[in-house]
């Protein structure tokens, strides 16, 4: 499975042609580490129902950490990503 078939596969139909307009715009050389970059987020990425990688950050307004697996088996967890900008 090429690149295209490979987003073709993953992507929405309208996800697919904005992307392919999006990339269009762009010089050779970036358009292939853009290649690169999604193929390895769609090919890395966790399935639905696979564990989640366990990783730490800072907790806002502290010194503190929190690491994902802390909660495990504790209490279910709800990872919401997303820019408030």
């Amino acid at each position: 499975m090429d690149f295209v078939e490979m987003l073709q596969k993953v992507l929405s139909p309208t996800d697919f042609a904005r992307m392919q307009a999006w990339m269009m715009g762009m010089e050779p050389a970036r358009q292939m580490e853009m290649m690169q970059f999604i193929t390895d987020r769609e090919t890395r990425a966790p399935a639905i129902g696979d564990p989640a990688p366990d990783f730490e950050l800072p907790r806002l307004g502290s010194d503190e950490r929190v690491r994902l697996s802390t909660f495990h088996g504790d209490q279910p967890v709800a990872l919401i990503f997303g820019s408030f900008t």
